[in-house]
Formats: structure tokens, sequence, C-alpha cells
């Protein structure tokens, strides 16, 4: 069996990605690292891939925005991020593309991608703890950046919504009008499912506590019926004024709920979203949101990519703010 360059960093003792640099050239490393790491290699018989060797002699030509294999669709808001991406790269000549992933082998067909030269570097969409893209793509010697993050320490560049500060931008909206108790409508996830989910339920708590006001949580499927079931012809159940919201599909049967009971967002209760909870083109889903600029963070994943192909030192994690964009479905109490 070859070596790999993880077989090689632990002869050498060095990190993998110190192997890659000292193979490329794409950072200086010190004589007498330069010495263990070519030891190693002559000792092992280490080849590195083709993909690492191309990328050092011709640049980067042409980068692979990675959503992840269980997608169904990928929507307007996904977009956002690869539009910024382009920004960032497309000027420089450096092409975006959305590689296919046919089957749910992730090994076999992110080493064939590596392998075929189809991409130089890698932004992986939809991040879960201990991403195995993430490991793969960095043992292969692929630049890679993630927008999420794996919680692996030392693992990728990533870039990440500051989901703390997303949460008390909302609160902090929802109190000044006058709100104390409110119903946290969150997306139900499993232990492996995007950290995003994770981290907004995480956030919301603690900004409860911070401002001393009062929450009902609830982590519920993606369904408008249970959605429906948070509201009655009084409002809003546990006697909450608003709703906090990250899960789309069930804050729309909760609108659709509160108008067949004859109540009005906001007059009657207000909604407002952490990230994304609306639904392009449909008015009755245009909540106002506390929400990260999508185009910027894929504009900055972009650019922190090409600083790490170049071997450059970067930041290991950016948080973006979000800001408030309001479109009229919140109001002081009823």
């Amino acid at each position: 069996m070859a070596a790999t360059r993880a077989e090689v960093a632990r002869l050498a003792g060095v990190s993998p990605s110190t192997v890659t640099y000292v193979l490329t050239g794409q950072r200086s490393t010190t004589a007498a690292t330069r010495e263990r790491v070519l030891r190693a290699v002559e000792e092992l018989g280490y080849l590195p891939n083709t993909a690492a060797r191309s990328l050092a002699s011709r640049g980067m030509r042409s980068v692979g925005v990675l959503f992840r294999r269980q997608r169904t669709t990928i929507d307007a808001n996904d977009l956002d991020y690869v539009d910024g991406a382009r920004a960032a790269l497309e000027s420089r000549g450096i092409q975006v593309v959305l590689p296919v992933l046919s089957s749910g082998a992730a090994a076999t067909e992110l080493d064939t991608m590596v392998r075929s030269q189809s991409v130089d570097g890698a932004i992986l969409m939809d991040v879960v703890r201990r991403d195995l893209r993430e490991r793969l793509l960095r043992e292969a010697g692929l630049p890679t950046v993630m927008i999420g993050t794996s919680g692996v320490a030392g693992g990728a560049p990533s870039i990440d919504a500051d989901f703390d500060q997303m949460a008390l931008c909302a609160l902090e909206h929802l109190r000044a009008l006058g709100h104390r108790r409110i119903l946290g409508l969150m997306r139900r996830v499993g232990g492996r499912d995007a950290n995003a989910y994770h981290a907004a339920i995480r956030g919301l708590r603690r900004s409860v506590c911070r401002l001393g006001m009062e929450a009902v949580i609830r982590s519920e499927p993606d369904s408008a019926l249970v959605g429906a079931d948070l509201v009655g012809r009084g409002g809003l159940v546990e006697d909450c004024t608003a709703v906090v919201a990250n899960n789309p599909v069930a804050v729309i049967g909760l609108a659709c709920a509160t108008r067949a009971y004859g109540l009005r967002i906001p007059q009657d209760l207000s909604v407002i979203a952490l990230g994304v909870t609306e639904y392009r083109g449909r008015p009755d889903a245009a909540f106002s949101e506390c929400s990260v600029d999508r185009e910027a963070m894929g504009r900055t994943a972009g650019e922190l990519l090409l600083h790490h192909a170049r071997g450059e030192t970067v930041a290991r994690r950016v948080l973006i703010p979000s800001r408030l964009i309001d479109r009229g479905s919140t109001a002081p109490p009823a």
C-alpha cells in the first residue's frame, strides 16, 4: 500500500500541512524541517498526489463549492454564498463550480475529484461535526475552507455566523418593542446535522438569560402542521407574544394558522427569523430577520481560500455579524 502524507508527517515529526509546504514550496520552512521531511519521503517511498503537484506548478484555476450529498435542492439563498465566492475569485481568473457528487461514497467521490484535478480548491457548505469531507480534502493537500465549523481543533479555516450576536440582535429588537416572553421555534436536528442549528439554539438560550427575558423553546421537525399547533384564537401558546424562528416550514404553518384564527402579524403577534426563514417571492413569508450578509460571507470564504492556498497565515475562524432586516413583521405586544 502506498505511503500517505500523514505517515510521512508522523515519521518526520511534523504536521501533514508542513509536509505539503515542503513538497510544494507554498510556504517557507526551516532547513532542518525540510531535511526531516525529505528523509521521511525517501524512506517511505511517498509519492505526492498529482493534484498537489499540479496546483504548485500552475496555480489555482477552479474552486468547487461543495454542498452535502443529502441535499435535495439548492435554493436562491444558497446561491448568495456562491455569488459571493464568484465575486472574490472570478475577477482573478478563477472559475467557481458546483461539482455534482452522484453517490453516497464521500471518500471515493472526493478522491476522484482531487485526482482528476477538476478543482484546485474547495469551499465546504452544510458543515457538520467532524465533517469527513474536511479531513479527506486536507489529507489530499487540497486547499479548503468551510462556511460553518466542524469543531475539529486545527481544522480547515472557517467562516461562520456569530450565532450569539444573531440571537441577541433579534431579542434586543423585540425587547425594545416591549416583548418579554417569546416562543423560540427552532428546527429539530440530529447530532451530526449542520452545526448552525445547534449554535442557533445555544445562542438563543444565552441571549434570553442575558436580557432577563423568558422563553419557551420548541425544537420541532420541518412541519407546517406543527407550526400551526403553536397558535390558537387567543394567540401564541403559553402566553408568548413573539416568535423567534429558524424553522422555515413550521413558521409558515404558524403564519397560516394565525390568519385562519382571524389574527394578524404583527398586530396580534410578532415574528422574527434567525438566519433565513423566508421563501423568496412569497409576500406572506417575508418576515423580519436577523441574518448575515450571505454574499459577503461567500466573498470572505473566497478571499480566505486564496490566502490559504498561497501558504499565508490566516485566521482559523472568522465570525460574521448579523444585521436586522425589518420587513414589518414585528410590533409592540397587543
